[in-house]
């Protein structure tokens, strides 16, 4: 065989084994599939040990996991706003904002990591930025109600009610038997001044979740501000039951508004002897709270129990000394004993802790009456009326003086 003719079949044998020998197009493809398969699936599990770990408070684990599983498949969207929500609980909100805008980032339609983002923004006292997270995710999962609510919340804490009640409104057919939704709405009624709606309100979410956080004590509150005070004594009444209830045989602790406004209901209903009782209650169950021992002197007063008036009215004073009406309740003891001298003293002490009381200048000028200093009591009720034109107190007590 010749040189030439043997070098060329050398080389076409070569070229046939060195084809042989490299991989095909076909095959690169298949094993950078089955690579990728692999690298989803075991991210798949690193975020499933993730969230098993989160939901048990094992942040540091769950970190761990879920930065695993981004390593190996970093445009996953769920990863990125798993870890955000780590980073979130953890309190580290720079970090916590990175990943949950690399969530957006990977998959703009995951309502998820704007939900989250929005709490960040709402830690940050930004409510702007968190109103426009929780619409945006609100928009993307119209079937979750947690999100349209979250930003309620912040449109209600940033008193745009009227944004509020128009966001909520229209999803109340959908979500009716939302307790949230309801007492969203009655806060919104509340806060415009329309106590009867923000009752209603309260009823509806009480009647679908009737262990929701201060629920019953807004509706106790709220009944109590529309003047429905029969309604307000038996919504006292039944959270007092309800705790008494919850104590497993033990002594309940009722708190201190359940008595308050059980007592100021029954003394609006004249009822004063039994507020009297239910406030006697409260003092000894919140024995500092000075507003515990107003009520008590004022409700003692109208029954006619000087001796408790008295005791009460100097445990206030004693607890609240710059506050007026402590010396207002003692003046007016003393003037239901016929002491019109000691009266005064006690009322102008009053005043000169409150100069601009008109409560306490009318009581001043009624006991200078009383005293036989009708010039000065004149004077002093005059002083209370410039004060305000309108008080009904002021208004009744100079005209009364005048006619006299």
């Amino acid at each position: 065989m010749r040189l030439t003719t043997f070098l060329a079949s050398t080389g076409i044998l070569t070229s046939l084994l060195l084809s042989a020998c490299a991989p095909r197009a076909s095959g690169v493809e298949a094993r950078r599939e089955a690579d990728e398969r692999f690298r989803r699936t075991t991210s798949l599990v690193s975020y499933d040990q993730a969230k098993q770990a989160f939901e048990t408070g094992e942040l540091d684990k769950a970190r761990k996991e879920v930065e695993a599983a981004i390593a190996r498949s970093d445009k996953e969207a769920r990863y990125w706003s798993l870890l955000g929500r780590i980073e979130l609980e953890a309190k580290r909100l720079e970090r916590a904002l990175s990943a949950l805008g690399k969530a957006i980032e990977n998959d703009p339609k995951l309502a998820e990591p704007y939900y989250y983002r929005g709490i960040v923004h709402q830690r940050w006292n930004d409510p702007q930025k968190a109103i426009e997270d929780y619409l945006k995710a609100a928009e993307l999962a119209p079937e979750k109600i947690a999100y349209p609510l979250a930003a309620a919340e912040v449109m209600i804490s940033a008193r745009e009610l009227d944004e509020a009640r128009m966001l909520l409104l229209p999803k109340l057919a959908q979500f009716e038997h939302n307790a949230a939704m309801h007492e969203l709405l009655g806060d919104i009624s509340f806060l415009k001044g329309d106590d009867g709606a923000a009752a209603r309100s309260y009823e509806r979410a009480l009647v679908i979740d009737t262990e929701a956080p201060l629920l019953a004590e807004k509706l106790v509150a709220t009944y109590f501000r529309a003047g429905e005070w029969q309604r307000c004594l038996d919504a006292a009444r039944r959270q007092r039951a309800m705790a008494a209830k919850d104590a497993n045989g033990r002594r309940a602790e009722i708190p201190s508004d359940v008595y308050r406004y059980e007592g100021r209901s029954l003394a609006m209903l004249d009822r004063n002897a039994d507020a009297r009782a239910v406030f006697v209650e409260q003092t000894r169950a919140y024995p500092e709270e000075s507003e515990a021992w107003r009520d008590l002197a004022t409700a003692s007063l109208a029954s006619g129990d000087l001796s408790r008036a008295e005791q009460a009215a100097d445990r206030l004073v004693a607890l609240a000394t710059n506050d007026a009406s402590g010396y207002t309740l003692r003046g007016l003891v003393a003037e239901g004993r016929g002491r019109f001298d000691e009266a005064v003293r006690w009322h102008r002490l009053a005043v000169a802790r409150s100069p601009k009381s008109v409560d306490a200048l009318t009581a001043l000028g009624l006991a200078l009456e009383r005293a036989g200093k009708r010039r000065e009591g004149l004077e002093v009720l005059g002083q209370a009326m410039k004060l305000d034109p309108e008080s009904p107190v002021a208004r009744r007590a100079f005209a009364g003086a005048n006619d006299d």
